[in-house]
């Protein structure tokens, strides 16, 4: 008996540190190591132990009772089995074991022993253990905080340095949405003037940035674009003090991440911040016209006049109109309203509504910093890339299409991407398939942009797949079923097999804003 209950602590302890502490930390990596945004998900997700803690209580149940020996060799079983399970989780984003959390994972290890040693000798310990489990990893980065600043620091003034050395053209893009589309697109075009450098993916933080400077940069480089990402008011600042940009762009400001602002009123101010430091510094920021209904960007552009660009359908220093292009792109026109520079026309052959605004705000900003772009202008749009999971056609002969938004976190971004799926479904003959677990982080705003969001779909779909709909009751509530086929799944791989079951060559499927493990479902560990 002794010894079965030894083995009872021995698998509790491999599980805790092999399987358990590795979830938990992959987790705690996807909230960015937030110490306060990780205990709220610890409710929402259900990070805390279920199927373990019950097995480790009824294991000492038995022992107190004398069970027979077989009892207890089943719950070690139960105990191997419940680690085998949890270690073939298929993370959408797993975890990622850098140097920081290789150090943040032995500290709470380490933490975890004296708490894990007293169930050496009273095994109800284990639970308590594995139960602070996710607390010991905020602890070991707390912990680590100090050292892990005094890293980015070096890190940091050695990019800042390199960047004032090689001293490139800098170009800041930040916005509520669209912002990394836009930085893609610049930086084809601008390639025609000369070599840009860019951060890849959606990187858009100062460590982020520092990662990719200091591994990337060249001195052949002569543009430098920085997406910028903002957390809070000031974000932006601290940013500029970086980067130190000479132009900017401000592609949009709206409910996109207001739950981590508060209001659309805080993200306009803290968007508007780099217009403030480029203009301020005597650069030129090009602006989507639609925010100057924002009290921050109308007193900017009050104060610097045409040093800040506004591009809109009306009333703006670049007027813009486009029409659809077969194939899904766009034919785009632009008029200066004060005759300063040539009406363009151009093609752009990405798909979405939304992708006028984008390509006409990097077209202006590289006339501005290279007119003799102009005549080779047309060239350069038209080859623009697909930028992957942004409304990412994927196509391949006798199959559906599928359009790729996985990356999409904004209601501007969902509709267009609706109203896409459902003129390519019609042009091809078959269903227009959603499927979608919502948008992430709208605060206040969460029932009711949702609940639009479902009218539009009413209108453009045929079929939607919804993912974790209890996190998104408004949008299913919404949907009008006797005109949508609604399916409720609780993941998109669940999805997935319902679509691949049922689907034709004609179908047009949209997979729209894959959201991180942490919002997607909710676990039973």
């Amino acid at each position: 008996m002794i010894i079965l209950s030894k083995l009872i602590f021995l698998g509790t302890l491999g599980y805790l540190l092999k399987v358990r502490l590795r979830t938990l930390l992959a987790y705690f990596q996807q909230e960015e190591y937030d110490g306060a945004r990780y205990i709220g998900a610890l409710q929402t997700v259900r990070l805390y132990d279920v199927r373990a803690s019950v097995v480790i209580l009824v294991a000492v149940g038995l022992l107190m009772l004398n069970a027979p020996a077989i009892v207890l060799l089943i719950a070690a079983g139960a105990l191997g089995a419940i680690a085998w399970m949890e270690s073939k989780y298929r993370f959408k984003k797993p975890l990622a074991m850098t140097e920081r959390a290789r150090r943040i994972y032995m500290l709470a290890a380490a933490l975890l022993v004296l708490p894990f040693l007293f169930s050496f000798y009273w095994t109800i310990f284990a639970v308590v253990a594995i139960q602070l489990a996710p607390f010991a990893l905020i602890a070991a980065n707390q912990m680590l905080a100090p050292f892990q600043q005094r890293i980015n620091d070096k890190y940091i003034v050695e990019a800042r340095e390199k960047l004032a050395r090689m001293d490139p053209t800098r170009i800041g893009i930040t916005g509520s949405f669209g912002k990394t589309t836009v930085k893609h697109i610049l930086a084809e075009i601008l390639e025609g003037s000369a070599p840009v450098f860019y951060s890849r993916g959606s990187i858009n933080t100062v460590l982020g940035l520092t990662r990719h400077i200091r591994g990337r940069l060249q001195w052949s480089h002569k543009y430098f674009i920085a997406e910028m990402g903002a957390y809070g008011e000031g974000s932006i600042d601290r940013l500029c003090a970086f980067a130190q940009p000479n132009l900017g762009i401000v592609t949009a400001v709206g409910d996109a991440h207001t739950e981590r602002f508060g209001s659309i009123d805080a993200i306009a101010r803290a968007k508007s911040e780099l217009v403030a430091y480029v203009c301020g510094n005597g650069g030129t920021s090009v602006i989507n016209a639609e925010i100057l209904r924002h009290a921050p960007f109308a007193r900017l552009k009050e104060k610097y006049g045409a040093r800040v660009i506004t591009v809109g359908a009306e009333n703006a220093d670049v007027i813009v109109n486009a029409q659809p292009a077969a194939g899904g792109g766009w034919v785009i026109g632009l008029h200066w309203a004060d005759g300063s520079q040539a009406d363009v026309s151009f093609e752009l052959p990405l798909l979405g509504d939304h992708n006028v605004m984008n390509a006409a705000l990097a077209v202006v900003l590289t006339l501005h910093v290279d007119p003799d772009l102009l005549d080779d202008l047309p060239h350069f749009t038209k080859t623009v890339s697909q930028i992957p999971h942004r409304l990412q056609k994927v196509e391949s002969a006798g199959a559906p299409l599928i359009l790729d938004d996985a990356y999409n976190a904004n209601e501007l971004g969902f509709k267009s991407a609706v109203a896409t799926l459902h003129d390519l479904a019609k042009e091809r003959g078959g269903r227009a398939i959603l499927v979608t677990p919502g948008v992430a982080e709208l605060g206040l705003e969460h029932d009711t942009v949702h609940a639009r969001l479902a009218k539009t779909c009413n209108a453009f779909c045929d079929t939607i797949y919804i993912v974790n709909p209890n996190r998104i009751r408004s949008f299913a509530d919404g949907l009008d079923q006797t005109r949508v086929n609604v399916v409720e799944v609780a993941s998109f791989f669940e999805a997935r097999a319902k679509i691949d079951a049922n689907i034709t060559p004609q179908d047009v499927v949209l997979y729209e804003n894959d959201l991180p493990d942490l919002l997607e479902e909710q676990r039973f560990l």
